[in-house]
């Protein structure tokens, strides 16, 4: 999120409550550079080219156009689960019911019922108690099954996600959770080179956060319709039907990988992205 005053000078985004996030203006940013990248639309000084790649500009806005405004809209990404260490089981996937109910509310404000579903479960913990999970050394959490069918949707995610069919700890207090979740946090202490002389440059140390690989997030998109850009339907209206169009010209696959930040030149932030839903709702 930038430079800060605290221990940690280049810390992850956060909400107000602690929880990290991702904002929905550096997801888009992220999205946008990949749907420039796509189509092969990058310009010497970074920026898309809206006549090599114009879904892009429709979907996300021009470049320096103040009249062209994006047709969707993008929420910020909460983590419906972390993996954090444990004691007994090496690591384990921990979530509470704040976040677990902050993405049922945006699943709910854009009608993704199935999705709904599927996180309510958690939260109900009608999936079942499997005992308490020890998270770091010493905290105990309860553990819940997950449904097969909340499985099915994440499994493709990779790998560490099949964890979550061990169950998942559901922290109730939220208080708690922050601080749960901080141990799974990454703190990377870095430092600077000096290649002729192979030693430390003075007052060059510094310490980077990280999210723990496997993160799971989720947000929600919805369309800003009928609306007027020029990338989208030349100087007619686009309505939902001209929204879906571009939608669907760049989601050509349900799942794809981008860079979510910086520090991509050492394998950070790398992040698969899975559309959930009809893409023509």
């Amino acid at each position: 999120m930038g430079r800060s005053s605290g221990v940690v000078d280049l810390p992850i985004q956060r909400d107000p409550q602690g929880f990290p996030i991702i904002f929905s203006s550096t997801f888009k940013g992220a999205l946008k550079q990949y749907c420039g990248t796509f189509y092969n639309a990058i310009n010497d000084n970074g920026r898309i080219d809206c006549s090599k790649a114009n879904v892009c500009c429709c979907l996300f806005g021009g470049e320096g156009e103040t009249d062209v405004t994006s047709i969707i809209s993008i929420s910020d990404l909460y983590p419906i689960a972390i993996p954090v260490p444990s004691l007994d089981r090496g690591y384990v996937y921990l979530t509470s019911k704040y976040l677990i109910n902050t993405v049922v509310d945006l699943f709910s404000a854009v009608n993704y019922e199935e999705g709904v579903k599927l996180l309510s479960s958690l939260v109900s913990q009608s999936g079942g108690s499997q005992g308490k999970v020890i998270i770091g050394t010493d905290i105990e959490v309860p553990l819940f099954k997950v449904s097969s069918s909340l499985l099915d949707t994440l499994s493709s995610l990779g790998s560490i996600a099949k964890k979550l069919s061990e169950g998942i700890a559901v922290e109730e207090d939220d208080s708690k959770a922050v601080l749960e979740i901080e141990r799974g946090i990454i703190k990377y202490t870095r430092n600077k080179i000096n290649l002729n002389t192979k030693t430390v440059v003075p007052k060059a140390l510094w310490t980077e956060e990280y999210l723990p690989h496997g993160s799971i997030f989720a947000g929600i998109m919805f369309l800003n319709t009928p609306r007027r850009n020029k990338y989208c339907n030349g100087d007619k209206m686009c309505d939902d039907q001209c929204a879906y169009q571009k939608v669907n010209e760049f989601i050509k696959n349900k799942e794809f990988y981008l860079n979510v930040g910086g520090k991509e030149t050492i394998g950070k932030g790398i992040v698969k992205v899975r559309i959930l839903g009809d893409n023509n709702e």
